[in-house]
């Protein structure tokens, strides 16, 4: 049945007015969109907030065509995506990323932030500060307040602050709003990881991570150190592989974290870049050759074991070579592909032999599992296809280092095995075998005076306070020990205690951390004013300290003691964090009689302190005192 033409029309006209609104919905929802400060909201930074870990929802866009400048960004005339800082990662291209930061400071004072950028392998990050105003009054035009261009791509002097991360100061006034418009460009993947933190939060995290940084690299150098004594004690060929394994992944994983670009190499871009595909290639080749050598595998015994590691070292010295000329996003994925069929191939070989039954193989197959556990997290960071890269590089360091340890830990293994072998041998053969088994011990031999020379050394630090550097209790009585042997009492000298005055207090209201640096400080007043070579110091307790002045009369003793409490007295301790703490020392002197132990020598000491601090603290009694 025909629809009459009246319901035609009206029909006509409800769907001509559906579209209409349509269009009028999308078009606001365009212009909503391109307005920066609907799309993209202004992060509030409050009253005694110390950093953000992260920034929240931040607009970016791609720009293929490399045709935007800040000012695109900045009017709004481009629709943008949000996203959290932590999850802007993106893959290998050549495209520009560009990233809105809209802040404002609900202070009344003005404050300092830094904008911080936690992935290092970047090629360009270009950095427009703006001034949008304070929020009241009429809303004036934005103002460019600075332009700074850092990356690898350029020198490490260019950034405004000197950090293998990218920092960027943003110096608010009361009430103000600032903008950064960020461009990013890089050959390889690129995460922008963005967080702010205060002037005292970036300082402490510097510190804290830059001392997590030193423990890691301080324990690759023993390690790195340990092997190279082995190889020059014992000349074992792994050794040297091993030496040279652990200074090559040591500077790869410093160039991951920008830390060779900030203290090598900083006014070589090129060579900052070209650092990550050359050190790793050249970590491969040394942990092939100490696989070969470590298992044994050579030509006679092992022929297809042999090839297969010649053939992929043969590979290595050609990638190594094409590292200086191949452009970074290539080969870095060709070194990578080539890096895992490697260790793939190591590892076969490590359960091939732990197969056999050898012993130190099951070591070395445990090195791998570890390994291949930060490994892979890693990698799929730094190629962009997981968030945290700063996370994964930790990780990463935890895995390496323990390979690292469990490699040298399989070389004393199997030295160990060879002399259980030894042994064996010269006891079922020993007139056949005599030459082969005495070179054999003055190998253990010499591994052995290794050892307990390491022993030694380590003896040496179990007689050191860890917090300040002096001797402790144990220190303090092998001193006292040797003394009371040395003949008259007058070259033995003065024993002088000090105890820090309501440390409790310190600990109490300042926190633990203000009580090690006033612990420090005593420590290296102690070391400045009584620095003669012959004076033996001393942390004797929580808050104690002890002074052995050799050859010193107790009134010379007097005046020394004197001076170390009217310092402390006057120069009060400074904490980092514009606060300063004033102490006072307490101090007793004893001179060493003839005939008298060091027991009692410590005692008499002891008492007078005691006294010093009945009497009022601040203050020094001797011998002979009222």
């Amino acid at each position: 049945m025909a629809m009459p033409s009246g319901g035609r029309a009206r029909w006509r006209s409800r769907i001509a007015a559906v579209i209409v609104l349509a269009l009028c919905f999308c078009g606001v929802a365009r212009a909503l969109a391109a307005a920066p400060e609907a799309a993209c909201p202004v992060l509030g930074l409050s009253p005694g907030q110390s950093d953000v870990p992260s920034l929240p929802q931040l607009c970016f866009l791609r720009d293929e065509a490399h045709a935007l400048g800040p000012e695109d960004i900045l009017g709004g005339r481009l629709p943008m995506s949000r996203r959290d800082a932590d999850q802007l990662v993106f893959r290998h291209n050549q495209s520009d990323y560009w990233i809105y930061v809209p802040l404002r400071n609900l202070e009344r004072a003005g404050r300092t932030w830094y904008l911080q950028l936690d992935y290092p392998l970047l090629d360009e990050v270009d950095a427009w500060t703006y001034d949008l105003g304070t929020g009241t009054g009429p809303r004036a035009s934005p103002r460019l307040l600075g332009t700074v261009r850092m990356g690898d791509a350029r020198p490490f002097g260019a950034r405004p602050v000197r950090h293998r991360l990218f920092l960027l100061p943003l110096d608010f006034g009361p009430g103000q709003s600032l903008a950064v418009v960020l461009r990013v460009h890089s050959s390889g993947a690129i995460n922008v990881p963005l967080s702010l933190h205060s002037g005292a939060s970036a300082i402490g995290w510097t510190q804290d991570h830059g001392l997590s940084q030193g423990m890691f690299l301080g324990a690759l150098v023993m390690l790195a150190l340990f092997n190279a004594a082995l190889y020059l004690r014992l000349r074992i060929r792994q050794s040297l592989y091993n030496t040279a394994y652990i200074v090559c992944a040591g500077l790869f994983l410093t160039s991951m974290s920008g830390l060779s670009f900030q203290y090598l190499w900083p006014d070589w871009p090129w060579l900052a870049n070209r650092s990550v595909p050359l050190t790793e290639i050249l970590a491969i080749l040394s942990l092939l050759w100490f696989t070969r050598h470590f298992l044994g595998i050579g030509p006679d015994r092992w022929p297809r074991q042999s090839r297969l590691i010649r053939l992929l070292a043969g590979a290595g010295a050609a990638l190594l070579a094409a590292s200086l000329i191949v452009p970074y996003e290539l080969i870095i994925k060709i070194d990578t592909a080539y890096a895992l069929a490697c260790m793939a191939a190591m590892f076969g070989l490590g359960l091939r032999h732990l197969r056999r039954g050898e012993r130190a193989a099951r070591w070395y197959v445990l090195s791998w599992l570890v390994f291949f556990a930060g490994y892979l997290a890693y990698g799929l960071a730094a190629f962009g296809y997981i968030p945290g890269f700063m996370a994964q590089e930790r990780w990463m360091q935890i895995a390496l280092g323990s390979q690292m340890f469990l490699l040298t830990y399989a070389e004393v293994m199997q030295l160990h095995d060879l002399m259980h072998r030894a042994l064996e041998i010269e006891a079922g053969a020993r007139s056949s075998l005599q030459h082969e088994v005495q070179s054999r011990t003055a190998d253990l031999r010499a591994t052995m005076g290794a050892l307990e020379q390491a022993n030694r050394q380590l003896r040496e630090l179990t007689l050191h306070d860890p917090l300040t550097g002096l001797l402790n209790r144990r220190g303090l009585d092998e001193a006292l020990a040797r003394f009371a042997e040395t003949e008259g009492a007058a070259v033995r000298g003065t024993l002088v205690m000090f105890d820090l005055d309501h440390f409790k207090r310190v600990n109490d209201v300042h926190g633990h951390d203000a009580g090690d640096a006033a612990l420090r400080w005593v420590a290296e007043v102690l070391l400045n004013l009584l620095r003669r070579r012959s004076d033996v110091l001393a942390r004797f307790g929580g808050e104690e300290f002890v002074a052995l002045l050799p050859a010193t009369s107790l009134d010379d003793a007097v005046i020394l003691a004197a001076g170390v409490l009217d310092h402390v007295r006057r120069n009060p301790i400074d904490l980092g964090d514009g606060h300063a703490i004033g102490i006072t020392l307490s101090a007793g002197a004893a001179q060493w009689k003839e005939g008298e132990t060091p027991q009692s020598l410590f005692r008499r000491a002891d008492e007078n302190l005691y006294r010093a601090k009945a009497s009022g603290r601040d203050r020094l009694v001797a011998d002979g005192a009222a």
